[in-house]
């Protein structure tokens, strides 16, 4: 089997996914893209990926295929304006799921045969089996769609020895513009492999499903129960100030490094709840009680983001790029990119004030709103200067907008957390016995926590 080769329109989707992701995510990091690479042109392939930031799922899934993909979307984006007809455009499939047709009932099955044909073709299929997006620290509960896509193809039209590739997409900061980004590709599964004649099609799909599932949590940062979320990324970011301390990441953690430390702290944490289920819950409460104490005194922030502010990453502080004598001399640098990129910038929080969008759609209206509306208004800029003075300003306008506002972005960020740090050091002179026993109960959690980390590397 041949599979088909990207169309233009594909390529500049692609080439456009590629630019506008770069420009949100400070850092995406990939692993196991060796997986990906050991299935040739021609093996029929289903990305079933995690599915924690809506559309910009997708978006970075495609990135690292260079075969084109063929993305299943539930069917009621199809009706979107504009946004339907650019999935259609790119051949996605419409899925109707049984939470959007309660009182009708859902017939997949032209879905399904579309599928099977993209799979036939040696092509590749993106699927989130979740069945939905959402803002949990978990892989929910997946569904049996890929399992039966899976087998029907590999029965109907095979052999066609399809594999399904496990995909975990795990974001530090989920909306936040220049944060990270880790998505990990595990080990292939092969269809075929599992397809036993003498075990009926029901149990071929719970099983095939069951280990789907279980690959993809194990590439994505999972806690079973929502109330130990922000436990678990207060204890991780206690665990990065015990190595960096010890000099164990002296470079500071990239993106897969924070997530594997994540789900590190999450199996030390169920070996804790099975060894001593008391000194857990004591561990537990205290830890909560701390970060409540925290939120009360102004330090609030994404509660369950696996990445801070005040990292070390290559040798420095994110909250120190700049430092006080850059920022006075680039003020009239950052009040020209102010000038320059202050109509989408409000338009995009006025869209996000109005909409209001959930969590895990926050960084999709970032990120597609800023993408349309900070590339036209740059385009009339450029347009007026061409007009008024002529090619040359115009080319050298049109160059400097986007480094321009990228430098104002970190330039604002830098004042603001220069800002909140004077009125962090007020709230200390006003508040400083809590400020004290704060310090005093962090440091002893940090005590606590070494402690307990010795105890279970030693147990492993």
């Amino acid at each position: 089997m041949v599979a088909p080769a990207p169309t233009p329109l594909y390529r500049a989707l692609r080439m456009s996914a590629r630019v506008s992701l770069g420009l949100f995510y400070r850092h995406i990091e990939v692993t196991g893209l060796e997986h990906l690479e050991q299935l040739e042109h021609g093996v029929p392939t289903i990305l079933a990926s995690t599915h924690p930031n809506s559309i910009v799922d997708p978006l970075l899934v495609g990135l690292f295929e260079q075969r084109p993909v063929t993305f299943c979307a539930r069917d009621g984006l199809f009706r979107v304006p504009v946004f339907g007809a650019l999935l259609r455009s790119v051949g996605a499939v419409p899925i109707r799921r049984r939470s959007d047709h309660a009182a009708s009932a859902v017939d997949n099955d032209d879905a399904f045969a579309a599928c099977r044909a993209v799979l036939a073709g040696g092509g590749v299929i993106s699927i989130f089996p979740e069945g939905k997006t959402h803002a949990r620290m978990r892989v929910e509960p997946i569904k049996t769609g890929v399992a039966r896509i899976a087998i029907d193809a590999e029965r109907s039209a095979g052999p066609l020895d399809v594999h399904i590739v496990p995909v975990g997409l795990n974001y530090l900061v989920r909306e936040a513009f220049r944060s990270d980004v880790h998505v990990a590709f595990g080990p292939p599964i092969r269809v075929a492999a599992l397809l036993d004649p003498a075990t009926d099609p029901a149990t071929l799909v719970r099983a095939l499903t069951e280990r789907v599932g279980e690959s993809m949590r194990a590439l994505a940062v999972h806690v079973e129960r929502e109330e130990d979320e922000r436990l678990i990324a207060q204890v991780t970011a206690i665990i990065v100030g015990i190595r960096d301390a010890e000099g164990l990441d002296g470079e500071g953690q990239s993106p897969a490094e924070r997530t594997a430390l994540a789900r590190r702290v999450i199996d030390a944490y169920r070996w804790l709840e099975d060894h001593d289920p008391i000194r857990c819950a004591r561990l537990r409460t205290r830890v909560i009680r701390y970060l409540d104490e925290r939120r009360s005194l102004g330090y609030g922030g994404v509660e369950t983001a696996l990445q801070g502010r005040r990292e070390r990453r290559h040798g420095r502080e994110d909250r120190s790029i700049l430092g006080p004598v850059a920022l006075l001399l680039g003020a009239p640098l950052a009040a020209l990119g102010v000038a320059t990129s202050i109509l989408p910038f409000l338009i995009v929080r006025l869209l996000l004030l109005i909409g209001r969008p959930t969590t895990y759609r926050i960084a999709l209206t970032k990120l597609l709103g800023g993408m349309v509306l900070y590339g036209v208004w740059f385009a009339l800029l450029t347009w007026s200067v061409l007009r008024a003075v002529g090619p040359g300003a115009a080319l050298g306008v049109g160059l400097a907008l986007m480094p321009l506002t990228v430098f104002t972005h970190r330039y604002l960020i830098d004042l603001r957390l220069y800002r909140f740090g004077l009125r962090k050091n007020l709230r200390r002179v006003v508040q400083r016995r809590r400020f004290a026993r704060l310090r005093v109960e962090r440091d002893r959690l940090t005590q606590e926590l070494a402690q307990l980390r010795q105890t279970y590397l030693g147990s492993q």
